[in-house]
Protein backbone atom coordinates (compact mmCIF):
# COMPACT_ATOMS: atom_id res chain seq x y z
CA UNK A 1 0.00 0.00 0.00
CA UNK A 2 1.37 3.30 -1.11
CA UNK A 3 1.24 6.17 2.13
CA UNK A 4 -1.47 8.72 0.39
CA UNK A 5 -0.90 12.20 1.21
CA UNK A 6 -3.10 15.01 1.71
CA UNK A 7 -3.68 18.19 -0.35
CA UNK A 8 -6.07 21.29 -1.02
CA UNK A 9 -7.91 22.43 -3.72
CA UNK A 10 -5.62 23.42 -6.92
CA UNK A 11 -8.64 25.68 -7.96
CA UNK A 12 -9.29 27.66 -4.65
CA UNK A 13 -6.81 27.09 -2.46
CA UNK A 14 -8.83 25.99 0.03
CA UNK A 15 -9.11 22.80 2.56
CA UNK A 16 -12.45 22.24 3.00
CA UNK A 17 -14.09 19.37 1.11
CA UNK A 18 -16.98 16.82 1.41
CA UNK A 19 -16.17 13.21 0.85
CA UNK A 20 -18.49 11.94 -2.40
CA UNK A 21 -17.22 8.27 -3.00
CA UNK A 22 -14.48 5.93 -2.01
CA UNK A 23 -13.15 4.67 -5.23
CA UNK A 24 -10.67 1.31 -6.59
CA UNK A 25 -8.79 1.11 -9.57
CA UNK A 26 -11.41 -1.50 -11.63
CA UNK A 27 -10.17 -0.32 -14.96
CA UNK A 28 -6.63 -1.99 -14.53
CA UNK A 29 -6.66 -3.10 -11.08
CA UNK A 30 -3.32 -2.07 -10.48
CA UNK A 31 -4.01 -1.77 -6.84
CA UNK A 32 -6.41 -2.77 -4.16
CA UNK A 33 -5.67 0.27 -1.92
CA UNK A 34 -9.33 2.53 -1.48
CA UNK A 35 -9.12 6.03 -3.07
CA UNK A 36 -11.73 9.12 -1.41
CA UNK A 37 -13.00 11.50 -3.82
CA UNK A 38 -13.80 14.67 -2.44
CA UNK A 39 -15.90 17.95 -3.43
CA UNK A 40 -14.67 21.50 -2.18
CA UNK A 41 -17.43 23.19 -0.67
CA UNK A 42 -15.98 26.27 -1.23
CA UNK A 43 -15.94 26.08 -5.42
CA UNK A 44 -17.08 22.63 -6.25
CA UNK A 45 -13.21 21.25 -7.70
CA UNK A 46 -13.86 17.56 -7.61
CA UNK A 47 -10.22 15.49 -6.75
CA UNK A 48 -8.96 12.62 -4.96
CA UNK A 49 -7.84 13.32 -1.78
CA UNK A 50 -5.80 12.07 0.10
CA UNK A 51 -3.88 10.31 -2.82
CA UNK A 52 -0.64 9.36 -3.88
CA UNK A 53 2.60 11.23 -3.94
CA UNK A 54 3.60 12.71 -7.29
CA UNK A 55 6.49 10.01 -7.67
CA UNK A 56 4.38 7.18 -7.23
CA UNK A 57 1.61 7.84 -9.40
CA UNK A 58 4.14 5.78 -12.70
CA UNK A 59 3.27 2.33 -10.99
CA UNK A 60 -0.56 2.77 -11.69
CA UNK A 61 0.41 3.18 -15.50
CA UNK A 62 1.19 -0.07 -17.00
CA UNK A 63 2.52 -0.92 -20.55
CA UNK A 64 -0.94 -1.93 -21.55
CA UNK A 65 -2.34 1.44 -20.43
CA UNK A 66 -4.95 1.87 -23.03
CA UNK A 67 -3.19 5.09 -24.46
CA UNK A 68 -0.14 3.34 -24.92
CA UNK A 69 -1.29 0.03 -26.30
CA UNK A 70 -4.14 0.41 -28.67
CA UNK A 71 -4.43 -2.10 -31.76
CA UNK A 72 -6.99 -3.45 -33.74
CA UNK A 73 -10.36 -1.99 -34.19
CA UNK A 74 -9.81 -0.27 -31.18
CA UNK A 75 -6.97 1.70 -32.72
CA UNK A 76 -8.59 1.97 -36.13
CA UNK A 77 -11.18 3.74 -33.92
CA UNK A 78 -9.17 5.95 -32.50
CA UNK A 79 -7.71 6.96 -35.68
CA UNK A 80 -10.78 7.68 -37.21
CA UNK A 81 -12.04 9.57 -34.30
CA UNK A 82 -8.53 11.96 -34.41
CA UNK A 83 -9.00 12.60 -38.10
CA UNK A 84 -12.43 13.88 -37.71
CA UNK A 85 -11.48 15.61 -34.63
CA UNK A 86 -8.44 17.78 -36.66
CA UNK A 87 -10.49 18.76 -39.70
CA UNK A 88 -12.90 19.80 -36.73
CA UNK A 89 -10.14 21.88 -35.08
CA UNK A 90 -7.95 22.78 -38.35
CA UNK A 91 -8.73 26.21 -38.69
CA UNK A 92 -6.47 25.97 -35.00
CA UNK A 93 -4.01 23.87 -36.31
CA UNK A 94 -3.44 24.94 -39.82
CA UNK A 95 0.68 25.34 -40.63
CA UNK A 96 3.07 27.44 -39.90
CA UNK A 97 0.97 27.63 -36.94
CA UNK A 98 3.20 25.64 -33.88
CA UNK A 99 1.18 23.21 -32.38
CA UNK A 100 1.84 20.96 -29.31
CA UNK A 101 0.01 17.95 -27.53
CA UNK A 102 0.84 17.56 -23.69
CA UNK A 103 0.04 14.24 -22.55
CA UNK A 104 0.76 12.87 -25.87
CA UNK A 105 1.27 8.96 -25.72
CA UNK A 106 1.98 7.62 -28.66
CA UNK A 107 1.40 10.37 -30.71
CA UNK A 108 -1.21 9.41 -32.63
CA UNK A 109 -3.52 12.62 -32.62
CA UNK A 110 -0.06 14.39 -33.74
CA UNK A 111 0.33 12.26 -36.33
CA UNK A 112 -3.02 12.97 -37.87
CA UNK A 113 -2.22 16.61 -37.90
CA UNK A 114 0.84 16.05 -39.85
CA UNK A 115 -1.12 14.09 -42.39
CA UNK A 116 -3.00 17.05 -43.08
CA UNK A 117 0.06 19.05 -44.11
CA UNK A 118 1.38 20.51 -40.13
CA UNK A 119 4.52 18.98 -39.20
CA UNK A 120 5.34 22.22 -36.90
CA UNK A 121 4.46 19.88 -33.94
CA UNK A 122 5.92 19.33 -30.88
CA UNK A 123 4.76 16.41 -28.45
CA UNK A 124 5.47 15.87 -24.36
CA UNK A 125 4.91 12.64 -22.91
CA UNK A 126 5.92 11.74 -18.72
CA UNK A 127 6.26 8.29 -20.36
CA UNK A 128 9.59 7.15 -22.30
CA UNK A 129 8.14 4.10 -23.65
CA UNK A 130 5.03 6.07 -25.52
CA UNK A 131 7.15 8.83 -25.95
CA UNK A 132 10.04 6.40 -27.53
CA UNK A 133 7.02 5.03 -29.35
CA UNK A 134 6.00 8.48 -30.99
CA UNK A 135 9.22 9.08 -32.13
CA UNK A 136 9.86 6.05 -33.65
CA UNK A 137 6.65 5.31 -35.10
CA UNK A 138 5.86 8.27 -36.74
CA UNK A 139 9.19 10.08 -36.77
CA UNK A 140 7.85 12.97 -34.44
CA UNK A 141 9.67 15.67 -32.31
CA UNK A 142 8.67 14.83 -28.73
CA UNK A 143 10.15 15.58 -25.38
CA UNK A 144 10.01 12.94 -22.26
CA UNK A 145 8.67 14.75 -19.17
CA UNK A 146 6.16 17.71 -18.30
CA UNK A 147 5.81 21.26 -19.65
CA UNK A 148 7.11 23.11 -17.32
CA UNK A 149 10.48 20.67 -17.71
CA UNK A 150 10.01 21.19 -21.09
CA UNK A 151 11.40 25.22 -20.53
CA UNK A 152 9.99 26.37 -23.93
CA UNK A 153 10.22 30.18 -24.86
CA UNK A 154 7.59 32.46 -23.98
CA UNK A 155 4.59 33.05 -26.56
CA UNK A 156 6.17 30.55 -29.12
CA UNK A 157 3.51 28.29 -29.11
CA UNK A 158 -0.10 28.83 -31.00
CA UNK A 159 -2.45 25.97 -30.21
CA UNK A 160 -1.75 23.37 -27.39
CA UNK A 161 -3.72 20.24 -27.21
CA UNK A 162 -4.36 17.97 -24.09
CA UNK A 163 -6.49 15.21 -25.05
CA UNK A 164 -7.18 13.49 -21.70
CA UNK A 165 -4.35 14.77 -19.81
CA UNK A 166 -5.55 17.59 -17.55
CA UNK A 167 -7.37 15.41 -15.25
CA UNK A 168 -3.86 13.32 -14.72
CA UNK A 169 -2.00 16.53 -13.66
CA UNK A 170 -1.41 16.90 -9.97
CA UNK A 171 -1.41 20.78 -10.44
CA UNK A 172 -3.91 22.09 -13.23
CA UNK A 173 -3.50 25.41 -11.98
CA UNK A 174 0.80 25.08 -12.50
CA UNK A 175 0.41 23.61 -15.94
CA UNK A 176 -2.10 26.22 -17.75
CA UNK A 177 0.06 28.96 -15.87
CA UNK A 178 2.82 27.58 -17.70
CA UNK A 179 0.55 27.47 -20.94
CA UNK A 180 -0.16 30.72 -20.60
CA UNK A 181 3.47 31.74 -20.71
CA UNK A 182 4.28 29.79 -23.78
CA UNK A 183 1.25 30.35 -25.94
CA UNK A 184 0.91 33.35 -27.72
CA UNK A 185 -1.89 36.22 -27.29
CA UNK A 186 -4.65 34.73 -29.35
CA UNK A 187 -3.77 31.57 -29.09
CA UNK A 188 -5.86 28.42 -28.08
CA UNK A 189 -5.42 25.33 -25.93
CA UNK A 190 -7.72 22.58 -26.83
CA UNK A 191 -8.88 20.08 -23.87
CA UNK A 192 -11.05 16.61 -24.03
CA UNK A 193 -11.64 15.21 -20.92
CA UNK A 194 -14.11 13.47 -18.70
CA UNK A 195 -17.60 15.42 -18.16
CA UNK A 196 -18.23 15.06 -13.68
CA UNK A 197 -21.77 16.93 -14.60
CA UNK A 198 -23.03 14.25 -17.19
CA UNK A 199 -25.56 11.55 -16.88
CA UNK A 200 -22.86 8.88 -17.08
CA UNK A 201 -21.07 9.75 -13.88
CA UNK A 202 -24.73 10.37 -12.22
CA UNK A 203 -26.06 7.23 -12.87
CA UNK A 204 -22.86 5.11 -13.50
CA UNK A 205 -21.20 6.38 -10.03
CA UNK A 206 -18.08 4.43 -8.98
CA UNK A 207 -18.23 2.36 -12.30
CA UNK A 208 -17.85 5.66 -14.19
CA UNK A 209 -14.40 5.07 -16.47
CA UNK A 210 -14.09 9.11 -16.23
CA UNK A 211 -13.27 8.15 -12.14
CA UNK A 212 -10.49 6.40 -13.33
CA UNK A 213 -8.81 6.48 -9.80
CA UNK A 214 -5.95 6.40 -9.06
CA UNK A 215 -4.78 7.46 -12.57
CA UNK A 216 -7.60 10.83 -12.55
CA UNK A 217 -7.04 12.89 -10.11
CA UNK A 218 -9.57 15.29 -10.69
CA UNK A 219 -12.82 15.44 -12.05
CA UNK A 220 -14.07 18.51 -13.86
CA UNK A 221 -17.70 19.64 -14.58
CA UNK A 222 -17.67 22.62 -17.20
CA UNK A 223 -18.52 24.84 -14.85
CA UNK A 224 -14.83 24.25 -12.67
CA UNK A 225 -12.94 23.90 -15.63
CA UNK A 226 -13.80 27.14 -16.93
CA UNK A 227 -13.32 28.82 -14.13
CA UNK A 228 -9.72 27.34 -13.63
CA UNK A 229 -8.84 28.29 -17.65
CA UNK A 230 -10.21 32.29 -16.34
CA UNK A 231 -8.30 32.34 -12.99
CA UNK A 232 -5.29 31.31 -15.37
CA UNK A 233 -5.69 33.99 -18.50
CA UNK A 234 -7.93 31.75 -20.79
CA UNK A 235 -11.72 32.55 -21.99
CA UNK A 236 -13.94 29.30 -23.02
CA UNK A 237 -14.98 29.31 -26.41
CA UNK A 238 -16.77 26.26 -27.01
CA UNK A 239 -17.68 22.93 -25.30
CA UNK A 240 -19.18 20.00 -27.28
CA UNK A 241 -20.46 17.03 -25.76
CA UNK A 242 -19.56 13.49 -27.24
CA UNK A 243 -22.35 11.04 -27.90
CA UNK A 244 -20.88 7.49 -28.37
CA UNK A 245 -22.23 5.01 -25.49
CA UNK A 246 -18.11 4.40 -24.39
CA UNK A 247 -18.83 5.27 -20.58
CA UNK A 248 -22.10 2.62 -20.73
CA UNK A 249 -20.38 -0.40 -21.74
CA UNK A 250 -17.22 0.08 -20.30
CA UNK A 251 -19.31 0.52 -17.03
CA UNK A 252 -21.26 -2.54 -17.75
CA UNK A 253 -18.24 -4.42 -18.63
CA UNK A 254 -16.45 -3.81 -15.67
CA UNK A 255 -19.40 -4.87 -13.44
CA UNK A 256 -20.34 -8.11 -14.89
CA UNK A 257 -16.40 -8.52 -14.11
CA UNK A 258 -16.64 -7.54 -10.74
CA UNK A 259 -18.96 -9.69 -10.33
CA UNK A 260 -17.25 -13.02 -11.83
CA UNK A 261 -13.29 -11.96 -11.98
CA UNK A 262 -12.93 -14.75 -14.58
CA UNK A 263 -10.12 -14.18 -17.94
CA UNK A 264 -12.85 -16.15 -20.21
CA UNK A 265 -15.38 -13.69 -19.47
CA UNK A 266 -13.09 -11.08 -19.90
CA UNK A 267 -12.60 -12.23 -23.21
CA UNK A 268 -16.17 -12.89 -24.20
CA UNK A 269 -16.66 -9.05 -22.74
CA UNK A 270 -13.70 -7.47 -24.93
CA UNK A 271 -15.08 -9.29 -28.33
CA UNK A 272 -18.71 -7.85 -27.48
CA UNK A 273 -17.00 -4.28 -26.23
CA UNK A 274 -17.77 -2.40 -29.83
CA UNK A 275 -21.47 -4.20 -30.06
CA UNK A 276 -21.95 -2.67 -26.46
CA UNK A 277 -20.77 0.67 -27.31
CA UNK A 278 -22.88 0.94 -30.42
CA UNK A 279 -26.13 -0.18 -27.88
CA UNK A 280 -25.23 2.21 -25.54
CA UNK A 281 -25.02 5.09 -28.34
CA UNK A 282 -28.51 6.84 -28.33
CA UNK A 283 -28.50 7.05 -24.47
CA UNK A 284 -24.91 8.79 -24.53
CA UNK A 285 -26.31 10.70 -27.85
CA UNK A 286 -29.47 12.09 -25.61
CA UNK A 287 -26.94 13.01 -22.68
CA UNK A 288 -25.07 15.23 -24.96
CA UNK A 289 -28.24 16.86 -26.65
CA UNK A 290 -29.09 17.80 -23.08
CA UNK A 291 -25.41 19.06 -22.44
CA UNK A 292 -24.38 16.54 -20.16
CA UNK A 293 -22.24 14.32 -22.29
CA UNK A 294 -19.93 11.93 -20.76
CA UNK A 295 -17.01 13.50 -22.51
CA UNK A 296 -16.26 16.67 -23.66
CA UNK A 297 -14.15 18.81 -25.61
CA UNK A 298 -13.28 22.61 -24.54
CA UNK A 299 -11.85 25.31 -26.96
CA UNK A 300 -10.53 28.15 -24.70
CA UNK A 301 -8.49 31.19 -26.43
CA UNK A 302 -5.52 33.19 -24.37
CA UNK A 303 -6.43 36.45 -23.30
CA UNK A 304 -4.10 39.73 -24.22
Amino acid sequence: MVALEAVGCDLCGADDAEPLRQLRDRMFETTSQAFQLVRCRRCGLIYLNPRPPVDELGQYYRDDYAPFARHGLAARVKSQTFRREVASLWRLLVPPKRVIDIGCATGELLQSIQVHGNDNLLGIEPSSIAAATARSRWGLEVVTGTLEAACLPDASVDTALLAHTIEHLPSPTRTLAELHRVIKPGGAVVLWLPNADSWAARVLGGWWIGYDAPRHLYDFTPGTLARLLRQNGFAVQSIDHEWIGLEWSWALRLRLRDRRPDSRLNGVLASLHPAMTALFTPVAAMAALAGHGGRIRVVAMRLN
